[in-house]
């Protein structure tokens, strides 16, 4: 079996950039395509925790594979790459790392929106009880207003930009869009807390009188993830004060505080080089994410399966999540 190795492009500890990742994932499944599905796609599996809950086709994640296996020939995404291929090889598709570069190909060639209802999900009860909770709702993608700093002109033109801070104005935005439909439910998508982008909790709990969000919920009929996976089953092992042993220098111990929002604080560190302490603290970051990736996996649904969408583009800025979206509804 020879492999097409794709990257983590988009992917951070604060943002999975699932819609960025997928965009690279289609260049792939479409080269793949091109050659006869004679290839496997290959995912690092610390980046792609989606592959647990979805289903991608042609698709595997490893660790040994992806960093061990011979993968000197590469395919330079921005020329011509869309070419028969030798199946006795592997290839790495390169992709630039700067985020204003991307896409890594031509724009006018928009064909992963062609397949993005290859991804399916694995949980068959779990899409049924998606698709009965939003069937008849309007779903409403909120992203993250990004800091000033970072803003590109081409992803967020100047009548989206608000500032950091101007919690109001940003409410009106929402509250106007949701206000076109009377009498409806509402499922809510959102990364959007009142800390900075990818620092907030894991698990907001967007109802609470402490999260920007909870206004929307004061005034519309709303649902969002929290009403189709219990969040409280899922995280009640993690909730409290523990200690854990630092992967990098493992005779220092982390005292940790994990809230019911999944909010990691470290509330101090000290030196113990006897210590019999077993568990480490990206053993507990990694649990707590699958969480997050599974919530991530819901939301995403959700709004697909949706009766109407309100892009994330009619709240805020553009994001590539809400491009997703767009396109396996259009398959649907």
């Amino acid at each position: 079996m020879s492999y097409l190795k794709i990257g983590d492009v988009g992917w951070s500890i604060d943002d999975t950039g699932f819609g960025n990742r997928f965009q690279l994932w289609a260049v792939a499944y479409e080269i793949n395509k091109y050659n006869d599905f004679e290839f496997t796609i290959l995912v690092e599996k610390e980046r792609w925790g989606e592959l647990k809950y979805l289903n991608f086709p042609y698709t595997e994640q490893s660790e040994d594979r992806f960093h061990i296996l011979d993968f000197s020939n590469t395919i330079d995404l921005r020329k011509n790459w869309l070419q028969k291929l030798d199946v006795t090889k592997n290839y790495h598709l390169l992709s630039p790392d700067l985020w204003n570069l991307w896409p890594p190909y031509e724009v006018e060639k928009s064909f992963w929106d062609k397949h993005a209802n290859q991804i399916t999900i694995k949980d068959k009860s779990l899409e049924d009880k998606i698709k009965d909770e939003v069937r008849f709702g309007i779903g409403v993608h909120i992203r993250h207003w990004p800091m000033i700093e970072q803003i590109n002109s081409s992803y967020f033109p100047d009548d989206s930009i608000i500032e950091r801070n101007d919690y109001k104005t940003k409410m009106e935005k929402v509250k106007l869009e949701m206000k076109k439909f009377d009498n409806h439910k509402f499922y809510i998508s959102s990364d959007c807390t009142y800390d900075e982008p990818g620092k907030g909790p894991l698990l907001p709990n967007f109802s609470m009188k402490h999260q920007w969000l909870s206004e929307i919920y004061d005034e519309f009929d709303v649902i969002d993830y929290r009403d189709i996976i219990s969040i409280k089953d899922e995280i009640s092992d993690f909730v409290g004060e523990y200690k854990v042993r630092d992967n990098n220098n493992t005779s220092w111990i982390k005292v940790l505080n994990i809230d019911e929002e999944g909010q990691i604080d470290v509330s101090s560190v000290y030196y113990e080089p006897n210590t019999n302490i077993s568990l480490f603290y990206d053993d507990v970051v990694e649990d707590l994410y699958d969480i997050k990736t599974k919530r991530d996996i819901v939301d995403l649904f959700c709004l697909i399966h949706s009766k109407e969408l309100i892009e994330s583009f009619k709240t805020g800025p553009f994001s590539s999540w809400t491009d997703f979206v767009l396109s396996y509804r259009d398959l649907l």
